[in-house]
């Protein structure tokens, strides 16, 4: 009895498997791919941490400015300095009246503040370097309010570079000068 063999013979043409050459043309497409791909993505992570250092010290100056603003907008006998760079007036606290000044000190580079005559105090954080820094007064006679501008230039040092940036706000004092 003869078998028949012709369907026991395979077709080799479909089980052949990927050359060398080919397999590593596609490892190489792969990791150039992957490679690309977290550069883009450690770039972005980067970005991320430069806007929110910058973020925190923006917010930082502007909630300090907000401080500063509340506690003009409370006071009354208003001192300003002749160039602009210090504020003194008196302000409610403690069920008394207390002197309190606030200063763009040039040496340090900062905004400082002082309560009660003491030392000065630094109000921003160490990583902010004042730039320039200016009371501007408009008004204060017996019939009217101290009208304040504050303007502060400042920078923050973020991974080697400095980026400026500018706040302004205005304060009217709530007591008529006096």
């Amino acid at each position: 009895m003869m078998r028949n063999t012709r369907y026991k013979i395979q077709d080799t043409r479909y089980k052949r498997g990927f050359t060398l050459v080919e397999v590593l043309v596609s490892v190489g497409i792969f990791l150039m791919t992957i490679i690309a791909i977290s550069q883009i993505f450690i770039t972005i992570i980067r970005s991320e941490r430069v806007a929110y250092a910058l973020l925190n010290s923006e917010n930082n100056v502007r909630n300090n400015l907000e401080l500063m603003a509340k506690t003009i907008r409370m006071g009354k006998n208003f001192d300003p300095s002749l160039d602009g760079k210090e504020l003194c007036f008196d302000y409610y606290l403690g069920n008394q009246w207390q002197p309190l000044c606030y200063k763009f000190n040039p040496g340090s580079e900062n905004l400082e503040r002082s309560l009660n005559n003491g030392d000065y105090y630094s109000l921003l954080d160490p990583q902010i370097q004042v730039i320039s820094g200016k009371f501007y007064k408009i008004g204060g006679n017996l019939t009217s309010q101290w009208l304040f501008i504050i303007q502060l230039g400042a920078q923050v040092k973020v991974r080697g570079i400095e980026y400026p940036f500018h706040v302004e706000t205005a304060v009217a004092s709530r007591y008529i000068s006096q």
